[in-house]
This record gives C-alpha cells, sequence and structure tokens, in this order.
C-alpha cells in the first residue's frame, strides 16, 4: 500500500477526516473540551499534538497559551501568545491574554501595550477595553482610561458596561451599576471566583453574616433568601440552619457552580431588586447580602422590598463599602458603591428594621490593607 494512502488511512482511524487542517481542527477541538472541564495539562497536550501536524496554526499556539495560563505557567504562556502573534500579528485575544500574563508577572507597562494594540485593532467585545482601562487606571492615567472607555462606547462594544465605567473613572456618582456590567464581571470570574477570593485575598464576608445569623436566630430552621448568591459561599456557610435556602444573582456562569453545589432549593437568574418585587410578602426569615451593594448605590428601594419580604422579627444581614458621612453613596473609581454608615442608619429606620450590631471589617484583603467595610445585622420590627 502507498505510503500517502497509509497516512491518509491513520488519520482517518484517529477521526482525522483524511485532511491535515481536519487533524488540526479535531486537536483543538478535544483540547476545548478538556479545557472547559478544567483538564489543563490534558488540553495543552492536544494544542500541542495540533502543532505537531501544522506548526503554523496560530490559534494552537493561542490556546497551547491559555493551558499554560490556567496552569500558571506564565512564562511558558507567554511565549505561546508571541509564536501566535508571529503567525497572526493581527490575533487581538492572543494580544489581549499577552496582556493578562505579563500583568501577572507585574509587568504593567508591557501588559498595558498589549492592550493598546489589541484595543488598536478595534475589537467587537469587550475584554481588551476593559484591561486596557483597568490596567491605566493601576498606572495612575485615568485621561487614558477614560479614553480608552470612550472608543469602546464609540464602537457600540457593551455601551452599558463602559458609560459605567467612565461614569466611575471621571468621579460621577450614578445610583447603580447597569446589569449587563455585573454580569459580564461575574461571569468572567466565575471559574476562578473562590479561588480569588477566599485563598488570595482572605474574603470571609459570607462565613461572617452567616456564623452570627445563626447565633442571633440560635440556629432555627430558617427560610433564608440569599441575594446575588454567586457561586454559593453564603449558602455553604448557613445550610444547615436552613429549612429553605433560595439564591438570585445575575450571572449565569455564577449560577451554574452554585446549582453543582446542591444546597439551594432554588435559585434565580434576574436582578436582585426584580427579584424582591416579585417575591410575596414576609416569605423569608432571613435575607442576606455579601458585597452585593458595591454594585449598587441608592439602596432605598433595596431596603423598602427586603423589609417587605421579611416576616416580623426577620433579619437582614449585609455588607458595605464605607464611607465617610458626608456623602450617602459614591460610585469609587473602580466601579464599585460605597455607602456611609449614616445613610445606612436612615435607610433601615425609614424601612422599619432596627439595627442589632454593626462592626467594622476589611471586606477584600489583608486586614487593615483590603477594602474596609461594614457588616450589618437589622431586625425587621
Amino acid at each position: 500500500m502507498h505510503s500517502v494512502t497509509i497516512r491518509a488511512l491513520v488519520r482517518r482511524l484517529l477521526g482525522y477526516g483524511g485532511s491535515k487542517q481536519d487533524a488540526v481542527q479535531s486537536h483543538i477541538k478535544r483540547g476545548k473540551t478538556l479545557a472547559a472541564s478544567g483538564r489543563h495539562a490534558d488540553a495543552r497536550a492536544e494544542f500541542q499534538q495540533a502543532i505537531t501536524v501544522d506548526a503554523d496554526c496560530a490559534e494552537a499556539h493561542y490556546r497551547c497559551g491559555i493551558a499554560w495560563r490556567d496552569e500558571e505557567q506564565f512564562e511558558a504562556a507567554a511565549a505561546s501568545y508571541r509564536h501566535a502573534l508571529t503567525l497572526k500579528p493581527g490575533y487581538i485575544e492572543a494580544h489581549n491574554n499577552l496582556g493578562v500574563v505579563l500583568q501577572l508577572e507585574n509587568k504593567p507597562e508591557e501588559a498595558r501595550e498589549c492592550y493598546r494594540r489589541a484595543v488598536e485593532l478595534n475589537p467587537d467585545f469587550g475584554q481588551p477595553y476593559i484591561n486596557l482601562g483597568r490596567m491605566c487606571e493601576i498606572l495612575g492615567d485615568r485621561a487614558e482610561a477614560a479614553r480608552c472607555y470612550r472608543k469602546a462606547i464609540a464602537a457600540g462594544v457593551d455601551t452599558e458596561t463602559f458609560s459605567h465605567l467612565l461614569s466611575a473613572v471621571e468621579g460621577i456618582t450614578t445610583g447603580r451599576a447597569p446589569a449587563a456590567y455585573s454580569r459580564t464581571v461575574f461571569d468572567n470570574f466565575a471559574a476562578h471566583f473562590d479561588h480569588r477570593l477566599v485563598d488570595d485575598l482572605g474574603y470571609r464576608i459570607p462565613q461572617i453574616l452567616a456564623t452570627r445569623v445563626k447565633e442571633i436566630s440560635s440556629n432555627r430552621r430558617l427560610r433564608v433568601l440569599d441575594l446575588g448568591c454567586g457561586t454559593g459561599l453564603c449558602g455553604t456557610h448557613i445550610k444547615d440552619a436552613c429549612a429553605l435556602l433560595a439564591g438570585v444573582d445575575l450571572s449565569p456562569a455564577m449560577l451554574a457552580r452554585a446549582t453543582a453545589l446542591g444546597i439551594y432549593d432554588a435559585l434565580s437568574e434576574m436582578d436582585v431588586v426584580d427579584y424582591l418585587m416579585a417575591a410575596p410578602a414576609a416569605d423569608f426569615d432571613v435575607v442576606l447580602a455579601a458585597d452585593v451593594f458595591i454594585y449598587i448605590g441608592d439602596l432605598a428601594e433595596v431596603f423598602a422590598q427586603v423589609s417587605r419580604v421579611l416576616a416580623v422579627g426577620g433579619l437582614f444581614a449585609f455588607s458595605i463599602e464605607v464611607i465617610a458621612d458626608e456623602h450617602d453613596y459614591l460610585l469609587l473609581s473602580s466601579g464599585r458603591y460605597a455607602q456611609s454608615a449614616g445613610y445606612i442608619t436612615r435607610l433601615a429606620t425609614q424601612a422599619g428594621f432596627t439595627v442589632i450590631e454593626s462592626s467594622a471589617q476589611t471586606i477584600r484583603g489583608a486586614p487593615g490593607a483590603g477594602a474596609p467595610g461594614l457588616v450589618y445585622f437589622l431586625r425587621k420590627h
């Protein structure tokens, strides 16, 4: 049998469909499936097989870079991205992701140059604009950050998100972040959310809220609503005291992770205010909101609706980033909102709550060095 025929037969047996391009795409497809399930080393092996078949396949090198990044091998990731860019200089995703690994390697100026190049290529998706804008803010160049956000708006890319970021960088306070912004942030963050917040930033607010609620409630069997439930960090800590545990979040990627825990009786993909307005009165004994209000500045409607859905004697436990009392709330340059203690006290009184206790807590990061905040425990009277 002729050698060419033998090679073609081997490729067919391996599922390559008989052509070089089919072979490459078969490896890439398998690699993407493995990567999606968290098997990054196996995914990388498939992408490397694609490179063996066609060393000039830019996508295979790019995806190798993603796998290396997910294995936290940043030098190898950067090398793969750079190889992809030698083959395809206009590869927006490779420029953007090279910036990400350079940023992770604490090379901010080099990262900014990569993000700039990605944005110059006029992407029709938002991440390069967000990365460049955030990097400029970190480097103290708010003017370039604003220009970046305006360019995204002019291009019609995620206009609500970039209008919010532009307001933040220009010091303009709005009432709340648009739903599209919050959804994008958390969908992009979902895969690494627990590791990044809990392990890297020492995030303990869900545990603090849940533990104290159980102490105050004497561990009764509670009907609990977890606002902005995310991946289920609050739910994990409160579940053992629940007769019912319901969660609501805007992010489908976050909700997928919460669903996988198997601890929620009901999960809803909705805006938290919309959910509260639709919920029956006096339907819950506890409402939890861990770091939800960094995306909502004006909390008047939230407090009114939480009061409505809580039974008499019910608890409202939540955290805020805190600012001085001369403002009710502010949109910070980070894109997050912060509220004042005086504002919370006033809203609590208006909505029929008694403040049982409040205490200073570092919301994220090392105590005394991270975001300053307060946790509150209110009772409906």
